[in-house]
Formats: structure tokens, sequence, C-alpha cells
């Protein structure tokens, strides 16, 4: 019987038995087989040339592949209840109790949408956030931290503060943080309700953000008093029907201009997990210094023993290992699509010693650059 274990096998091999437990299917033309994920160890070590090659040019397609299928936040949540009064429509939903406690309440009238979420997951929790159509969303984080991430930015949103952006072909993710409380208010305009109040004449002010942002996130800024008390009133208002509507009406336009005056730019106190991020982006702009833990503690103001805890904490990896690889994955990129010499490689990813670098590289690929670009270098 044929057994058809080139591609199949080859595939499995690099595929994680802890992240990805399944079996493989391959059919042919008469059968399907399936292969368990277990096998992979034996015969990785028989096809190592041809297993480097399908794991440079597949798997990091295939790992984004699965990165990218997170669910949507309201996905998370089983409908309660739904009501409908003076054309005010709302609805309550309750989180699966798989994934924590909490409930979701939205109300929808005129091309104006409201969701108050209230809960906390039990594990960390990465969201779909999409869209394609066209419409201005702010977001108030009342209580919590989350990381809102789109396109290749990823920002920092703490409690108290509240960003304001365009959702038009906005592709992202959020990641809340488990056994942490959110409470959490995101209003949406949609084209009816912006020609209604004649908020179209704002975009000239907003699109500057935006296409400084790739279509993403504008801008951030902490609550004033004034935000705080109109939250308050959203949360606890027993309002119904027509009332209800104006309320909501008139409180999320007086929420718009209150964002709008605050100043984008004024820098509210870090969070710890804000200063992580900013480590982050410190160490991959700065690839060619190799800047020093005590260092980064500086630029954070922090001590070095709170700064590396905290980093493993949120990213899970250690700062050493989280530089070593952007440095590596940097001197692929250039060894495969450009012919600049080894020597200038290890320069510009921080390794004065080409000889040090080369030994790097080796233990991280298991060839030398040399080898390397000779194996796959396009160029």
């Amino acid at each position: 019987m044929r057994f058809p274990i080139f591609i199949p096998l080859t595939i499995l091999c690099f595929c994680r038995p802890t992240k990805y437990k399944a079996h493989y299917l391959f059919t042919n033309s008469k059968k399907t087989y399936s292969y368990p994920v277990g096998i992979v160890v034996k015969i990785k070590s028989r096809f190592s040339f041809l297993f480097r090659l399908i794991k440079f040019n597949f798997v990091e397609s295939l790992y984004q592949t699965m990165q990218n299928n997170n669910p949507t936040l309201q996905s998370l949540f089983d409908e309660a209840s739904s009501s409908l009064n003076c054309g005010l429509v709302s609805k309550k939903h309750a989180l699966k109790s798989a994934l924590g406690t909490g409930y979701l309440v939205s109300h929808s009238f005129d091309g104006l949408h409201l969701e108050y979420f209230q809960g906390s997951f039990n594990e960390n929790t990465r969201v779909a956030k999409s869209s394609n159509i066209n419409a201005l969303e702010i977001s108030f984080l009342v209580q919590g931290e989350k990381i809102v991430q789109c396109t290749k930015k990823e920002m920092v949103q703490s409690e108290q503060e509240g960003i304001l952006y365009f959702s038009n072909n906005l592709k992202g993710t959020i990641q809340y943080y488990k056994d942490l409380p959110y409470r959490e208010l995101t209003v949406r305009f949609y084209y009816e309700f912006i020609k209604k109040h004649q908020l179209i004449t704002l975009f000239p002010k907003l699109k500057k953000y935006t296409a400084a942002n790739d279509n993403c996130i504008n801008f951030s800024t902490s609550f004033c008093p004034r935000t705080q008390e109109i939250l308050t009133d959203l949360f606890t208002n027993e309002y119904e029907g027509l009332l209800k509507r104006l309320f909501l009406e008139s409180r999320v336009l007086e929420l718009v201009s209150l964002q709008l005056q605050q100043n984008p730019n004024k820098q509210a106190p870090q969070s710890l997990v804000k200063k992580m991020y900013t480590v982050k982006n410190l160490i991959a702009k700065s690839l060619g210094e190799q800047l020093s833990v005590k260092e980064l503690s500086k630029r954070v103001l922090l001590n070095d023993t709170v700064l590396k805890k905290e980093f493993k904490r949120v990213f899970e990896v250690t700062i050493s290992e989280y530089s070593q690889n952007l440095r590596m994955e940097k001197a692929k990129e250039l060894l495969l699509h450009t012919t600049k010499p080894i020597y200038e490689v290890s320069d510009l990813v921080g390794y004065k010693n080409p000889t040090h670098f080369s030994a790097a590289f080796k233990r991280f690929e298991h060839l030398t650059p040399k080898q390397f670009r000779s194996t796959y270098c396009k160029v």
C-alpha cells in the first residue's frame, strides 16, 4: 500500500504538540490518512535540511493564520434578554461561565450604538476587533487594563483613559488580562447619527490622526472630571423608552465634545504594563545598540529586578531572549534580501565582533550566516 509520507509528515514536524493538539490529514485520490502529531520527533532527524526549508517557508504563515482566528467579544456572551421600546433596541448578554463572570449591555437607535461591559476573565483573553463599516468609535475604560493591537502597532489602554478612532477597514485585536475586573463603555457612531448631528465637520481634524496611524487608533486621553461624571450617569440611569433615548443621545454628544477638547499629546503617568511596552519598543528601535537592562530600567524609571520580572510576566519571555530573537530575525532578513557583507549585517544587529555574531546566529539557526545565505538566499 502506498503511504503518502512526504508532504504531510514534513508539515507535521514543526507543529508543536503542546500548542496544536490534533491529527493532520492528507488526502489522495483514493484514501484519507491521519497522522498524530507525536510521531514528528523520530522523523525530524532524518530530513533535517528539508524540515528547515518547510519551517522557514510554511510554519510562520500557519502560526500567523491560527493567531488571527480570534473570537469577537460578543461571541463570548450568551444573550439573556432583549427589548424594543420607542425605537430603542436594548440587549443584555451574560459572559459564558467557562470564560469568567460578567455581562454586556447594549443600546442601539438611529445610528448610535452603546456597549457597556463589566466583568472579569478566567484566563488572558484575546478578541478580534474588525469592521468594514465607516464609523467613529470611542472606548472609555473605567476600570482594568488592555492591549489594543492594530496592523503592526500596539498600545496599552489603562483605566480612566478614552481612545477615539475610525473603525473603517479596522483589523486588530484586544487583549484582556485574567482575574482583572473590567468596566468599559464603547460608543459607536454610524453615518445616520453623524449626519444628523453634523459631526462630519469634525472629520478633517480627526483624519490627520488617522493618516498618521494607518487608519487605526488616533489618540488616547485621560478622563477629565466631567467625563467621569457622565460615565457614572450612563452606568446608573434607570430611564426607559423615549426618555432613555434622549438621555443617551445628549450624554454621548457631550462625551465626544470633551474627548476632542482633551490634548492627545498630554502624557499621563505610565502603568507598569505601559512601561513594559515602552521597553519593548526601545529594544526594537535600537537593535544596533544592545541596550543593557540597567539602561532600559533608567529610561522607564524602574529598578532592574522589577523590570526583568514584569517584562517576563507581560510577554512570557525574558528581555535577553526577546532582544536576541529580534536581532536574529533581523539578521535573517538582511542575509536573505540584501547583499550586505556579513560583518555589516553583524554591526546592524548590534554585534561589533562578526565572530560573536556568527556564533550567536549558529546557536539560533543551526547554520552559520554564510551557510544560511547560500542555502536560502534569493537575491
